[in-house]
């Protein structure tokens, strides 16, 4: 739960990181303000699909068994004739 909430505020620094920018440029580059308002959709929703993708695969790897701290040996004996 802490992961998704995470991922969430990440996302919304992202688009709060672009929107400052869009307030910064002149209402004269409608252009650029656009691009920059596309960019923080785009991204926030990347970094939260991203960073949900990863945080299963990470929550899976952690179900799997870990291995045991001393391997399973077998003992060989060679004989010379």
């Amino acid at each position: 739960m802490k992961g998704e909430i995470l991922v969430f505020i990440l996302s919304l620094f992202w688009i709060a990181l672009c929107m400052r920018f869009w307030f910064m440029i002149d209402r004269e580059h409608p252009m650029q303000r656009r691009l920059i308002a596309i960019g923080a959709g785009l991204g926030g929703g990347l970094i939260y699909i991203l960073g949900t993708m990863l945080l299963s695969v990470w929550r899976e790897a952690e179900k799997q068994p870990k291995p045991t701290s001393a391997p399973q040996t077998e003992e060989f004996r060679i004989q010379v004739k």
